[in-house]
């Protein structure tokens, strides 16, 4: 009975690890930051190799406590979005993290 229990407490933590894509869908950031494009963001391939090897970096601006290392100048554009961004929990910020840092 206890193997049977701590295996379904290890299967349930699984299946709520935290979804990057869906994090990325639902909180809008889809409007602006295009895979391969420059729109009103800059591309989520120009993002992740900017901050390749520095995921810290981009969780700290995605919680508002850095300045952007893409694009500067259209960072005020960002601010409202940062607003509901970086009130996310942690898993779900290093998930939107790893999901944008995946398209190099």
């Amino acid at each position: 009975m206890r193997k049977l229990l701590a295996m379904m407490v290890l299967a349930g933590g699984m299946a709520f690890a935290a979804d990057g894509a869906a994090i990325f869908k639902s909180k809008g950031c889809a409007s602006c930051h295009q895979p391969n494009a420059d729109t009103v963001g800059p591309s989520l391939k120009k993002i992740a190799q900017a901050y390749a090897g520095k995921k810290d970096q981009l969780v700290k601006f995605l919680k508002g406590q850095a300045n952007p290392i893409v694009d500067p100048a259209k960072a005020a554009i960002m601010k409202a979005q940062l607003t509901m961004v970086k009130s996310l929990p942690d898993d779900q910020l290093n998930a939107l993290a790893d999901f944008i840092l995946k398209h190099k």
